[in-house]
């Protein structure tokens, strides 16, 4: 699966969740077409990058705990291999994932 893809798999995590109308893992998981067992680690990235992501089985949803808003956004910009070496000094940057938690910015 290609980056674009995948960041746009989380996008629409963030989406579900905010709605707090995710369902069970298992229909979490059919929503965005792919496996329970891939869903999972999904959740757990995210969790590992510090957002509070909690289940609810009285609600049977995912929801962030604490008022906590997820903001991702991305960007590619084309530049020069001599624009890469001045900017750079030579290496490939990533487009970088940004969240925020409760003012906090986090890197990834």
């Amino acid at each position: 699966m290609n980056m674009i893809s995948q960041l746009q798999r989380v996008q629409k995590i963030n989406r579900m969740i905010k709605s707090a109308r995710t369902g069970s893992p298992r229909e979490f998981a059919g929503e965005l077409g792919i496996s329970e067992s891939h869903f999972h680690r999904y959740i757990e990235e995210l969790q590992q990058m510090g957002v509070p992501i909690q289940y609810s089985r009285a609600r049977r949803t995912y929801y962030y705990e604490n008022n906590t808003e997820l903001i991702l956004s991305y960007s590619l910009k084309i530049i020069s291999d001599q624009g890469s070496k001045e900017i750079i000094g030579g290496a490939q940057k990533i487009p970088s994932l940004l969240f925020f938690e409760s003012g906090q910015q986090l890197l990834c």
